[in-house]
This record gives C-alpha cells, sequence and structure tokens, in this order.
C-alpha cells in the first residue's frame, strides 16, 4: 500500500522498493484496488478487514548488481557479511546466549521433541541432509528428510511429540507449503527456515527462523543456502 497509490504482487519482492506496507490474502479471499483504497472480501463475498503489515526487513529496496556483472557472483560476495550479521544478531555476548525472535516454541514443548522430520525442495533439501547429521550427532534425535513433493503425499507415522520443519528460501515452494499443512492436519508442530519475510510458509508454520541471506535473484543459491546451513549450525 502507498500514497494515492497501491500495488498488487505475487511476491513482496516484487513490491520492496516501492512500499513496505503489505496486506496478505488467505485462500479464499478476493481484493479490489483503486487509487485510494483496498477492500478484501472472504468468502461468500463477505467484506472483511485485515491488518496492514510493515515489513522490518533491512534490505527493503529492489536489488541491483552494485557493480558486479550480473547477480550471481555479487551474491556470492555477499556471503561474508552475510554470516557477519547473523552471528552478530542472533548471539547474545552479554548473556552468551542464542537469540531467534520467531521461534514460538516454549521450553516445554522443545524438550518434549524426540523425533524431527525436514522437508524441503531443490537446495534446500540439501540444506537438511546436513541437518539430519548435525542433530543427530549434537542432540540425539532421530531425523528424517523427506522432498517436500514425497512427503505431502504420505501417511506420516508422527504425534505431538515430532517437529516437522520446513526449509524454503521463497516460502512459497508449493510442494513444501502443501507438506506443512499436512503436518498441521495431524496436529504436528511446524518450525520453517525461510529468507522470505512475510511469506506463505513463515505464516503459516508454528515457528519461523529468518535466515536474512536478502533477495536471492541467481537461479543457483549461494548465499540462501550458506545462511540457511548457518541457521541450522546455530540450532544445535
Amino acid at each position: 500500500m502507498g500514497k494515492k497509490e497501491n500495488f498488487l504482487a505475487s511476491d513482496v519482492g516484487a513490491i520492496l522498493n516501492l512500499t513496505s506496507r503489505i496486506i496478505f490474502l488467505e485462500d479464499g479471499e478476493t481484493a479490489t484496488i483503486a487509487k485510494n483504497e483496498v477492500k478484501v472480501f472472504g468468502k461468500g463475498g463477505r467484506l472483511i478487514k485485515k491488518r496492514v503489515k510493515r515489513l522490518k526487513w533491512e534490505i527493503l529496496r529492489g536489488p541491483k548488481k552494485d557493480g558486479y556483472r550480473h547477480f550471481m557472483l555479487k551474491e556470492i560476495h555477499e556471503q561474508p557479511n552475510i554470516i557477519r550479521y547473523v552471528l552478530k544478531r542472533r548471539i547474545s555476548r552479554d548473556k552468551n546466549d542464542l537469540y531467534f525472535e520467531n521461534i514460538n516454541l516454549s521450553e516445554k514443548k522443545i524438550s518434549k521433541i524426540d523425533r524431527i522430520i525436514i522437508q524441503a525442495c531443490g537446495t534446500s533439501w540439501h540444506v537438511g541432509l546436513v541437518g539430519k547429521y548435525l542433530f543427530e550427532k549434537h542432540l540425539r534425535l532421530h531425523t528424517e528428510v523427506d522432498i517436500s513433493s514425497e512427503f505431502r503425499y504420505r501417511n506420516p507415522v508422527a504425534g505431538g511429540d515430532t517437529l516437522v520443519m520446513a526449509i524454503s528460501q521463497s516460502g512459497e515452494t508449493a510442494d513444501t507449503l502443501a507438506g506443512i499443512r499436512l503436518a498441521k492436519s495431524k496436529f504436528i508442530q511446524v518450525l520453517s527456515l525461510c529468507n522470505t519475510i512475510e511469506s506463505t510458509i513463515a505464516r503459516e508454520s508454528d515457528g519461523v527462523i529468518y535466515v536474512y541471506a536478502g533477495p536471492e535473484i541467481g537461479v543457483a543459491s549461494t548465499k540462501a543456502y550458506t545462511a540457511e546451513l548457518l541457521a541450522l549450525f546455530l540450532l544445535t
């Protein structure tokens, strides 16, 4: 939402350089957009009131090459700064502790977890494979890793002490989102690792850990892969 102008996009990244005030539509909702007005309707055409969210992402601008020949080269060189930024944000020097602001899982719930199912696609699935080794070695928790397109069609044997972890750079991966909805239909807690603030996966998960890699334009993931790995290392 802007001043005397409003925008429509399938992803917040497309309009980050135009506004930080966003209304997110859920499944079944529709909207009419005019220069000075936005109306949102729920199922059955009923007018509903939606909260306008102001994104607090440090990178609220359209991606630029900043002198590099292409985005992939730029994103490779951004990795050291991203690692420094995340470590500074997550590690409390005075309390010798880690800080995860949106995890939304109590210590009691975390202490009861006896099994982790990681589901993801593509590069994020490879991150999950590393996570399996980390969780089993350091946390001594049984961990399995599924490609989301397989997990979503399973009927997993899992209960209240299972944690499903979804990993997605975009936060909109269709199969991963379907896996989240499957888990929640079985009352399984879902924690997501995501790079895109207020994405669908982030909103539908019980908790989320943002990896803060910033917009990734290169198709072959570089900095997002590194940031996702770092998040898993910090969790253990």
